[in-house]
């Protein structure tokens, strides 16, 4: 080989990690976007995409169109099995270290059907003879379409005697007569051997029908029990760790990059200051007094269910109660300028500046209890209104406050990070298109660090009568960034570690990751992260897996001449099974076969 040839290990190679049910439209697209040309698809077992040989044939048809040379990595047999018959490379797994991805392949042939011994051997061998036979029957048919039978010169008697005798080619004595010298003689007919075996042919496969029908089989559909599964992985993101470099193993080092750049932005901050210059609603209500005694009150505070605040203008004097009829009085009340139930809108209610009530005020009928006695009302005293209340209108003129002022610079540095991170994310959209790459932001706003290196504040602001102002902001930016991929793969093989051994890890759900930042030092170029991953586990009730094979001769010789729906209850009772349904041949047997060969199983999603 040259010196220069890159070895299996060196070719860069872009992983794309496959859901379930992912289509292979979809997956086409996703390896057309691929930033290499040799592209590694991670599947899980029984992904609907490895169940099809016309979709793997599709896939790999129009990823060389696209110039993409696609590797399918599985622990599917089945899967890998079908992938290797459309063409495409196969592998068990993969390896990713930075940006190298190591391929263990699996390369071969399919291998031809073998006919097993004993008695499934001898069954397999009948049926071959009686599908040779059903053949030779079939050209006998075509052979007989294409002779000539002058049915038109015959009778119904002799003419299906000549039929007859044509087809069979029996024993048929005839009479010739010779032209020359005007003897006749008699000529015997040979009998036809090949249509005698084809008609034996068929009668046996009329037999063979036959018994088929009667014998009963069973077909046991199991769902897997499907577990959530959940991992936390720590993550370190450095620049200091060489893409191509080695790897410490177990460190979980990806590298990363810093992005720097200087941000200048005129931000319009709001006014919070608030002058309300609407109206109070008002209106009348009938206070209760079910106590004994008259209960003398000042000037108080009401609440209905929805918050608002009504309050008497003057101090009133409930009647008390006589026997189970409660004393009442009727009171005029307007309501608060806020619904803020600690503001003193009857004593000082200039104080009472924020969530303004206005028109809310204008309320139907309602109940309302007294707020500053909540042990005692609604039971004891409470109030209620007839009518609705009425002349409530919100007008509220905002001012630039001193508060306002003083929370400049924060109002700065929360406006400047979130318009920096969209201009992050531009930027990295540009890059990725241009390098090919798959470069992303921490998903958190504390991977983005902004230093405030001027403010520009107009003069004279306080107090003035406006809804916002522009202040002139600039800032240094800074954030860390690396590869999604790599991070995914990661996350991917820790994940796989916490499978049980008996089952298998059937979804990840990067999307829903959480993501914790331990440690951000955006000088050194390092983030510690502590990444909590989601999937799904289930058992793989497969045949072909030494788990799956025990389950399943378990369940059948617990189920062999049970009833059907005893043998489903058992069945789902299982905790590897979420679900089961059982098909009987013929529809109508209501037991499950006595013969274990007669009963077979298949796993659905």
């Amino acid at each position: 080989m040259e010196a220069n040839k890159k070895t299996e290990t060196d070719i860069p190679r872009s992983v794309i990690y496959l859901e379930l049910d992912d289509e292979v439209t979809t997956i086409f697209e996703r390896v057309r976007k691929a930033r290499c040309k040799h592209v590694v698809l991670v599947a899980p077992a029984r992904a609907q995409v490895l169940q099809s040989l016309v979709s793997l044939k599709i896939l790999r048809f129009k990823s060389e169109n696209a110039g993409k040379i696609v590797t399918v990595a599985t622990k599917d047999n089945v899967g890998r099995t079908l992938a290797l018959e459309a063409g495409l490379e196969v592998a068990e797994s993969i390896r990713v270290q930075g940006k190298k991805v190591k391929v263990k392949k699996e390369t071969g042939d399919l291998e031809e059907p073998k006919i097993p011994s004993g008695k499934n051997g001898k069954i397999k061998r009948r049926q071959l003879k009686i599908v040779s036979a059903i053949d030779s029957a079939r050209e006998k048919l075509k052979q007989l379409s294409r002779d000539d039978i002058p049915l038109a010169k015959l009778n119904p008697v002799s003419g299906l005697r000549k039929i007859w005798n044509k087809m069979s080619g029996a024993a048929v004595v005839t009479e010739e007569i010779d032209s020359e010298s005007h003897s006749s003689h008699l000529v015997v007919h040979k009998p036809n051997h090949r249509f005698l075996f084809g008609l034996v042919a068929a009668a046996v496969l009329l037999l063979f029908f036959i018994v088929y029908i009667a014998v009963p089989t069973a077909t046991v559909y199991m769902t897997p029990r499907s577990d959530p599964l959940s991992k936390v992985v720590n993550v370190t993101l450095s620049r200091k760790v060489a893409s191509s470099g080695p790897q410490v193993e177990g460190a979980h080092v990806i590298a990363a990059e810093i992005i720097n750049f200087d941000f200048s932005k005129d931000l319009r901050i709001g006014a919070t200051g608030q002058i309300f210059e609407g109206e109070n609603a008002r209106g009348v209500f009938t206070i209760y007094n079910r106590t004994p005694r008259d209960k003398f009150i000042v000037p108080s505070r009401f609440v209905n269910q929805d918050g608002i605040i009504f309050y008497t203008k003057k101090a009133i004097t409930i009647p008390r109660a006589i026997g189970d009829t409660p004393g009442s009085i009727i009171a005029e009340v307007e309501a608060c300028e806020t619904d803020d139930l600690n503001c003193d809108c009857i004593n000082e209610p200039e104080e009472c500046q924020g969530n303004f009530v206005g028109e809310r005020g204008n309320v139907g009928p309602s109940f309302f209890t007294m707020p500053a006695i909540p042990s005692l009302s609604p039971a004891l005293y409470w109030a209620e209104s007839e009518e609705s209340m009425a002349g409530g209108v919100t007008k509220i003129t905002k001012f630039i406050s001193k508060n306002d002022l003083a929370q400049v610079e924060e109002a700065a540095v929360r406006e400047i990070t979130f318009l920096a991170k969209e201009e992050i994310l531009d930027l990295l959209e540009q890059r990725n298109k241009i390098e090919n790459r798959n470069l992303t932001l921490l998903k958190n706003n504390k991977s983005i660090e902004v230093e405030i290196l001027s403010i520009d504040v107009p003069p004279d602001l306080e107090e003035k009568i406006q809804n916002d102002f522009v202040i002139a902001v600039s800032a240094r930016v800074r954030a860390i960034v690396y590869e999604e991929d790599d991070l995914r793969a990661l996350l991917f093989e820790q994940l796989e570690t916490k499978v049980h051994p008996d089952k298998i890890l059937t979804k990840v759900k990067f999307e829903n990751a959480a993501y914790r930042t331990e440690e951000l030092d955006l000088n050194a170029g390092q983030a510690r992260l502590a990444v909590t991953i989601e999937g799904i586990e289930e058992y793989d009730l497969s045949e072909k897996t030494k788990a799956g094979k025990n389950l399943t001769n378990k369940i059948r010789s617990r189920i062999l001449g049970k009833n059907t729906s005893e043998a489903e209850a058992y069945i789902r009772n299982l905790p590897e099974v979420n679900n089961a349904m059982i098909s009987s041949w013929p529809f109508w047997a209501l037991t499950i076969p006595d013969l274990p060969e007669n009963v077979k199983f298949k796993v659905s999603n």
